[in-house]
């Protein structure tokens, strides 16, 4: 008796392109109070690091985004090769990476700064007042980042033009989201009962 040759079939897992929708971006980094924000550099420069065969270090990179001078260049270059690579393949973006860095290390800054202050008041209507104003810059800041991101999107559009873009959210961004709500709340009933 012969036995047949058994194909094991395994599940299949969706790709997804590298392109990331804005909305996820604003809803990721105002849950996480702009911590997110980190993991996006990094990503960028993981996604293009293996596209562009790139000989660079995500992790270090991501590392320098939190030393002073080091990360105005390491955004500064993000923003640039996003831009120029887009314009590489004829899609038009942004024309200045630098007035974009400018500016989002300005409002990162101004909110760090706020953030700081935060923590020496106990008024929650001076609370509540900084924490509204933090938020503002914050997503004033995120939107800088939805320039870039779109433009990126342009990239990966005619790069992987295969590919979908993810329309939910991925497991580890359900967490972020979650232990971002918790950190929300512990910071509304910090903010109406500062005891």
């Amino acid at each position: 008796m012969q036995s047949i040759p058994t194909q094991q079939t395994r599940p299949t897992t969706m790709q997804y392109s590298n392109a990331q929708a804005p909305w996820r971006l604003v809803i990721l980094s105002v849950m996480t109070f702009a911590l997110y924000e980190i993991y996006w550099f990094y990503r960028n420069w993981k996604h293009l690091k293996i596209h562009k065969n790139l000989d660079i270090s995500p992790g270090w990179r991501t590392v320098g985004l939190f030393i002073p001078i080091v990360n105005i260049v390491f955004i500064y270059r993000q923003f640039r090769d996003i831009r120029d690579y887009a314009n590489q393949i004829g899609w038009e973006g942004y024309s200045s990476p630098g007035w974009l860095t400018f500016g989002y290390i300005f409002l990162s800054f101004i909110s760090f700064e706020l953030l700081m202050y935060e923590s020496n008041l106990s008024n929650s209507i001076e609370l509540l007042g900084l924490t509204i104003l933090g938020l503002l810059i914050d997503i004033t800041a995120v939107l800088l980042l939805v320039v870039v991101q779109k433009t990126l999107n342009g990239f990966w559009k005619k790069e992987q033009p295969e590919l979908i873009m993810r329309s939910k959210f991925s497991r580890g961004e359900i967490v972020l989201l979650v232990i971002g709500g918790f950190l929300w709340f512990g910071n509304l009933i910090a903010i109406f009962n500062p005891e």
